[in-house]
């Protein structure tokens, strides 16, 4: 019974509740953007058994090219959706969480020699501040792989060279799940060069052997070169380059700057931000060089683009483990009495037992297929049924964020969330003068001839359209406007 003993421990029960609530708040109905395309994208690839290397989804960018950068986590998606119904994409959803949290929890107990509790919650805190970008998407490969990345580095130095076999294989992978592999060969190159930093004041350097060296710069050349065998190549690692792009970075709100006055930032990443700095500053012992640095890095990068801030709190894991371990020690010498470990046991075994109840509890919330899973106040659901039942899908001029739900459901877009498609052509800057009705409107709706229009109510491009008398509202409710062209009313008629 000794290895019960072993895992009736307060940070296993801590960890347990954190993944219990999260697959349960999986359970939601869908909401982001752009989870509908990347499923349509995956069921198109399973139909015709190749990966697309052209738009098929807009009319307006059709058959330019397209780099499917996501493909295989698209297909994954797909797949089980198609076999499993909404629980696949749920199990998929929570699976890759679970995994990243228990990967960061390994990570923080090797890094801080034992410091389990910390480990725990610090792995735990890490998705919960970065919840809002926890969503059904690809991202999520990447997060896991940056934390696996992580804690193979840290095999590594610790003389396990075998681990930096597992490097290659990964960074395909990566590279065929997300276009963010690039983040892999840069970790490792940043391994190697820091390893040649002397201590810089309370930061303390860390060794690594040639050997370690070179194994790493191995791994990541191999793991480059199996990069490139997907369907885009060289475009897999160069997508990265979009981050360049204004029009990308100005309009599209993952790329913006963190606003700390919004309440997700305020409340819950500041103070997260605060407590990890005053613990770093309040640490009398030297600080962990690489760590400290990998942490600041990302840090910085997260306030360029608050996408990244998911990559942030991953690298604060190792460095929270760390710098609390040493008031775990105290926290051990407590529960060294036999009656509290009985009762540790005891608590463990009781918060396991309630947070299976919990998920077990809401279970019903997983049943159905994925179509009764649209959340109907983030999707246009039954105004999209109101256009395919009249016919009303051609020429459609539909808004940004509702592109992937169209793609979906068979509707060619204007534009959606595959943004990349639509920069180099204009589209894009012909979407945002049309949406904000800037002096070129009247210009672009002549020149695209659009039948039909779907916007949310109160948009500016709804108001001036409505003011136009070959306009004319079709349909309405409480999440959409629909409008139709009078004479795409009377070729319908004829």
């Amino acid at each position: 019974m000794s290895w019960i003993g072993r895992w009736l421990r307060l940070p296993h029960a801590v960890l347990c509740a954190w993944m219990a609530w999260f697959a349960v708040y999986a359970m939601r109905p869908f909401s982001d953007p752009d989870t509908p395309w990347h499923l349509a994208a995956g069921r198109y690839i399973l139909d015709r058994h190749q990966v697309p290397t052209t738009d098929p989804f807009s009319w307006t960018m059709h058959g330019h090219p397209w780099v499917t950068h996501e493909w295989l986590f698209e297909v994954v998606l797909a797949a089980l959706v198609e076999h499993f119904q909404f629980v696949g994409a749920w199990l998929l959803y929570a699976g890759l969480h679970a995994l990243t949290v228990l990967v960061l929890y390994r990570l923080g107990i090797r890094v801080s020699h034992g410091a389990y509790l910390a480990s725990a919650l610090a792995a735990c805190a890490a998705t919960w501040v970065a919840l809002d970008f926890w969503t059904l998407r690809p991202q999520l490969v990447s997060y896991l792989l940056f934390a696996v990345f992580l804690w193979l580095l840290s095999h590594v130095r610790e003389g396990r060279w075998g681990a930096a076999c597992l490097m290659p294989p990964l960074l395909w992978l990566w590279a065929n799940a997300h276009a963010s592999a690039s983040i892999g060969v840069v970790m490792i190159g940043l391994e190697v060069l820091l390893s040649f930093v002397p201590s810089l004041g309370r930061l303390q350097r860390f060794s690594l052997s040639w050997p370690a060296r070179l194994h790493l710069i191995g791994a990541g050349g191999l793991g480059f070169v199996l990069g490139l065998i997907n369907p885009n190549h060289l475009q897999t690692f160069t997508y990265g380059l979009l981050s360049t792009n204004k029009d990308l970075v100005d309009n599209i709100m993952e790329w913006h700057s963190p606003n700390f006055h919004t309440e997700s930032f305020q409340q819950v990443v500041l103070p997260f931000l605060i407590v990890v700095f005053l613990l770093l500053l309040a640490r009398r012992r030297p600080l962990p060089l690489r760590e400290t640095l990998f942490f600041g890095g990302a840090f910085a990068v997260t306030l360029i683009y608050q996408r990244f801030l998911p990559y942030t709190t991953i690298c604060a894991v190792p460095l929270l483990a760390a710098v609390l371990a040493d008031w775990e020690e105290s926290l051990r010498d407590f529960f060294a009495w036999r009656w509290l470990r009985l009762a540790e046991s005891v608590l463990t075994a009781a918060g396991v037992a309630a947070s299976a109840l919990f998920c077990a509890e809401h279970g019903h919330q997983v049943r159905g297929p994925v179509d009764q899973h649209f959340s109907t106040s983030a999707y246009p659901v039954a105004a999209v049924d109101y256009l395919i039942q009249h016919g009303r899908t051609r020429r459609l001029l539909n808004a940004y964020d509702w592109g992937g739900y169209l793609i979906y459901r068979g509707i060619p877009t204007f534009v959606d969330g595959r943004t990349d498609v639509f920069l180099a052509s204009g589209v894009f800057d012909d979407y945002l003068a049309l949406q904000n009705v800037w002096w070129q409107c009247p210009e672009l709706l002549d020149k695209y001839r659009f039948e039909t229009a779907l916007f949310p109510p109160g948009d500016s491009i709804v108001t001036y359209l409505e003011s136009q008398p070959d306009w004319r509202i079709a349909y309405q409710d409480g999440t959409a406007v629909v409008l139709v062209h009078q004479s795409s009313t009377s070729s319908a008629k004829g």
